[in-house]
């Protein structure tokens, strides 16, 4: 059975701050429409009935009441919105936070923070990535000023488990500090806790007691780091 795709409406200026390939909807499992500026956007809202939409104030005023007019419109006032924002814009970041969208991404981002958003908030566990298991230690904690060390049990470019018995609570931001050979640095990030395997009554009991996070805040050359390191596990392993 063909599983169905996800819809994304996103805005030009979006578009433009996005690397889209013609393999983008096979890869990553969904579909991707463009509307041109908010009145576009609500029409395509009310005809294709979009997942998610991902749009970017831009100098046009229709731009900050996107929200909510899509709010006003019970047709499609359920589809929830991502705003990105060039965070430098205090004026601009404090009327879409006065909007309340469901998540708001500050430039400069990229494709992988882009889905990332997408699949937290549409609460879809598929990774496109390849995962794997490691020893890597991880040092992790709600203050980036104190850190626990524990293991990252597994590990992508999308997220990591981290094996401990301290458990952050669900949708908690915690702060990471991960060592890899392929990092000029260490890398530090946030991450979304997105579910827990509890060592008493585990939901996958081939895994230790920890937690699943989802990274929020990776930088581009990071993420090329954790690529490599993962390519490299995957090498040895053959």
């Amino acid at each position: 059975m063909t599983v169905k795709q996800k819809k994304i409406l996103i805005s030009e200026t979006v578009q433009e701050l996005l690397t889209i390939d013609d393999n983008f909807s096979e890869r990553e499992g969904f579909t991707i429409h463009v509307g041109k500026d908010c009145a576009e956007l609500l029409s395509q809202a009310r005809g294709d009935t979009p997942d998610i939409i991902f749009a970017s104030p831009s100098c046009n005023q229709d731009d900050f009441t996107f929200c909510r007019l899509l709010r006003e419109d019970n047709r499609i006032s359920s589809i929830p919105v991502v705003t990105i924002v060039d965070s430098s814009k205090l004026a601009e970041t404090n009327h879409v936070l006065h909007d309340r969208p469901a998540d708001v991404l500050f430039t400069p981002i990229n494709t992988h923070l882009f889905l990332a958003s997408a699949r937290r908030i549409l609460g879809l566990s598929h990774r496109s990535f390849s995962r794997r298991q490691t020893s890597q230690l991880i040092h992790f904690g709600l203050n980036e000023e104190i850190l626990r060390t524990a293991c990252a049990f597994n590990l992508s470019s999308g997220g990591v488990f981290i094996a401990t018995d301290h458990l952050p609570k669900i949708d908690e931001t915690v702060f990471i500090q991960l060592d890899l050979s392929t990092a000029e640095s260490p890398i530090h990030c946030q991450g979304v806790v997105t579910w827990h395997n509890h060592s008493e009554q585990p939901s996958h009991p081939e895994m230790p007691g920890g937690f699943g996070l989802q990274f929020a805040s990776l930088k581009v050359s990071d993420l090329f780091a954790l690529r490599n390191f993962i390519k490299g596990v995957e090498t040895s392993c053959e």
